[in-house]
């Protein structure tokens, strides 16, 4: 392997093991972390970016710095040559790039929409390496690239896959993985390299007034749980969870499309508020009293039906007393008091990560250390008007690794996709229920030296299942990977000295198998037809922009001012999934979207989803409504789609037979006001039935004005190319009509 700088690497065996099993086959790797996943990718990006270019992705931009920076240390290759592609490169410099360099960082995103755009030289990848593999599911750009490099071989990296069988094969099959590579702690090759990590957790007890509030925030909960008995949403009030209160709602929304049963809207506002005083519980019992008292001041000010019902029971009313009672005793969680006493503790030398669910908890916190005479610093996200931004997050990151502070307390953020550092102790403020997360949290501490991790929690509340649920899944992930890898049978094992073997196959070489043929052929034959259409997409449309890629549609992705989408000079189209048509008629944005929208000769609506009744309250009648303001009052065509596909696939026949069979050319219009004369007139001009914007050129040309071109009979019109007698007669009937009203 040339590429790789040997006075660099420090491999170890299981690594050159792993490396050398991924050399020809799609691998997903599995490595507890801080055992040097990347140093793997490295090993076999060195010999595949022999063979073409590597793409290395990671689901933020710091991640994806880091990564540059670790290849950097231990390839030969030159740093120009290493190039990082984020949302901070111009697109048109990123074409440049794209065909000049050779090794490519970056954010799945911007790789998503460079494909889209047709940037991507895909027929030159030997190498996709996707790290944090595990968020492979849904509708993550990691899916859509591995969809669109099959020839391309894959390595995947993540040190916690998924806790279940389903949600590992899923992501397995988004990215075509036919080889498992596992190691966990415990495993002999590893072992050696992994070092200790404590892991203990310290229970905490509510106190009588926190008891108290906590009781009677679930007597409110309970009191509406019984109400939506009484309607029938539920068999019993014992044991219902936030997600089955999810899955109530969306059940009844869907009801709600066939039906205006008054019951329908009760229940699904007795669901909205159990679930707002789910949020107060929770906050009370696994954070504090200041994080539930800034919670239902927020419920004050938060004007929906659901929000009013809760601070009108008697039970809530009496816990948020209490809780504004504690609030002015300057009572806070326990919890506070025990981490304090933890990271009191620590070491002068030595660094700790708080993780915490909330923000609210980090300023809480973060202000208790401070008093404990710690140099704690916040770390939270970009979102929101109180985040950080990445400029901001790196300054106190590097800050954190210079010493400046010894105790990081963040928020889910600080759990994977950013370079921080290893830490000599991880606190969990509160237990995750989330077996990824739980990792990676963990994954903090005890890279280089030992370490420990300690996880709060209040007795009698959702933290002991939390963590117990983290627990369990964490277990049944690491027996699932192993059956898979088990099922799929060991590679044979090789060594990094077998890398550059002369009979060894590359990916792309290997024919593809039946079902791949077919599926080819398929594809091919339902996108013939739309060979050459174009459709001008908003670059927002994130979802529908890949379907349309996938059905080999051009898209040009541009930011819209009207429309979502437009296919001809006079086809516009507005795509509004069900709740979002419901809030835009809640708060007037559609008939300002449908005013703008009008000034396309053919507008349309697409309506995503099935249950477009019973969002937010809003009346089926109310719905209705304006459904046929939007037909009888803009002249805009509403039409149905069960999905994005769906809209995809109108889309793409839309665009066929606007620009295929009616010869039309693709135009956005300005509706600012903002066209120059020239366009005003080529505006007016394409509005004739039949014109397009080249025949609306042709026509201004030889009659110079309006007026002369309103003027003209059908023999003048006749002698304009394009023009025939049918289409003169149509122009002839249109300008000499009388309005009415």
């Amino acid at each position: 392997m040339k590429l790789l700088a040997d006075e660099e690497l420090e491999s170890r065996t299981y690594q050159e093991v792993i490396a050398a099993s991924a050399s020809n086959l799609n691998t997903l790797v599995v490595l507890p972390t801080g055992l040097g996943k990347t140093v793997i990718g490295a090993m076999v990006a060195a010999m595949k970016g022999e063979d073409g270019k590597v793409l290395f992705l990671a689901p933020t931009k710091p991640l994806a710095q880091q990564h540059r920076r670790t290849f950097n240390n231990l390839l030969t290759v030159p740093e120009v040559d290493l190039t990082l592609l984020t949302g901070d490169v111009r697109p048109d410099e990123r074409t440049d790039l794209w065909t000049q360099k050779r090794f490519f960082f970056a954010t799945p995103q911007v790789v998503e929409n460079d494909i889209i755009d047709g940037k991507v030289p895909v027929e030159e990848l030997s190498l996709v390496i996707f790290d944090e593999a595990h968020r492979a599911t849904g509708s993550y750009s990691y899916n859509f690239i591995s969809e669109q490099t099959p020839q391309v071989q894959k390595l995947a990296l993540t040190a916690s896959p998924g806790g279940s069988r389903e949600k590992i094969e899923e992501v397995a099959d988004n990215l075509e993985i036919d080889n498992f590579e596992l190691r966990t702690e415990d495993d002999p090759d590893v072992e050696p390299y992994v070092q200790d990590r404590e892991l203990e957790w310290r229970r905490v007890e509510l106190d009588g007034r926190f008891q108290e509030a906590k009781k009677k925030l679930g007597a409110a909960r309970r009191d509406f749980l019984k109400q939506l008995k009484e309607l029938g949403q539920l068999n019993s009030v014992s044991n219902v969870y936030k997600t089955d209160l999810l899955k109530i709602r969306s059940r009844i929304s869907s009801e709600l499309s066939s039906s205006d049963d008054p019951e329908l809207y009760e229940a699904i506002s007795l669901v909205a508020t159990a679930i707002k005083v789910s949020q107060a519980q929770e906050r009370l019992e696994t954070q504090g009293v200041t994080q539930c008292y800034r919670y239902t001041r927020k419920l004050k000010q938060d004007d929906s039906k659901a929000a009013a019902r809760a601070q009108q029971n008697e039970d809530f009313q009496e816990a948020k007393s209490l809780v504004e009672y504690l609030k002015k005793e300057g009572e806070e969680h326990p919890k506070l008091e025990e981490l304090r006493g933890i990271l009191g503790d620590m070491e002068k030398n030595e660094k700790a990560i708080v993780f915490t669910e909330y923000r609210d908890s980090v300023d809480t916190i973060t202000s208790a250390l401070q008093d404990e005479g710690l140099s704690p610093v916040k770390f939270i996200g970009q979102s929101g008007d109180d985040g950080m931004t990445q400029k901001k997050q790196k300054e106190v990151l590097d800050a954190f690794e210079e010493d400046h502070y010894d105790v990081l307390v963040s928020t889910s953020i600080g759990e994977e996709g950013l370079d921080i550092p290893a830490v000599d102790h991880v606190v969990f403020y509160e237990p995750v229920a989330s077996e990824i997360r739980d990792i990676q949290r963990a994954g903090r501490t005890g890279r280089q030296e030992s370490g420990n991790v300690v996880v709060l929690m209040a007795e009698g509340t959702r933290d002991e299942g939390n963590y117990w649920s983290a627990k369990r899944k964490k277990e049944k992930m690491k027996e699932t990977i192993k059956d898979l890898k088990r099922e799929h049978g060991d590679a044979p094992e090789k060594t990094l000295d077998s890398f550059g073997d002369d009979d060894q196959t590359s990916l792309a070489d290997v024919p593809s198998t039946t079902d791949d043929l077919e599926a080819s052929e398929q594809q091919k034959e339902g996108s013939a037809s739309a060979e050459g259409a174009v459709v001008v997409a908003d670059d927002r449309e994130n979802d529908v922009n890949r379907e349309l890629a996938r059905l080999d549609i051009e898209v040009d992705r541009q930011r819209l001012e009207t429309a979502d989408f437009v296919v001809s000079d006079r086809v516009a189209v507005e795509r509004k999934e069900a709740a979002d048509f419901a809030d835009s008629v809640i708060d007037g944005r559609l008939f300002d979207q449908l005013s703008e929208l009008s000034e396309y000769q053919r507008a349309v609506v697409i309506l995503e989803g099935e249950n477009l009744y019973g969002h937010r309250g809003i009346s089926s009648e109310a719905i209705r409504g304006a459904l046929v303001s939007a037909v009888v009052d803009y002249g805009v065509s509403v039409l149905r789609s069960s999905g994005v596909e769906d809209t995809a696939r109108t889309l793409r026949r839309t665009a066929e037979r606007e620009q295929k069979e009616e010869d039309r050319d693709v135009e956005v219009r300005s509706v600012d006001g903002s066209r120059n004369a020239q366009e005003q007139l080529l505006f007016v001009a394409a509005g004739l039935p039949g014109v397009n914007t080249k025949l609306a050129e042709r026509l201004m040309e030889q009659f110079g004005t309006l007026e002369h071109l309103f003027s003209a009979d059908k023999t003048e019109l006749k002698e304009i190319e394009g023009i025939g007698e049918g289409k003169a007669e149509k122009i002839r009937t249109v300008v000499s009509r009388k309005y009415t009203k």
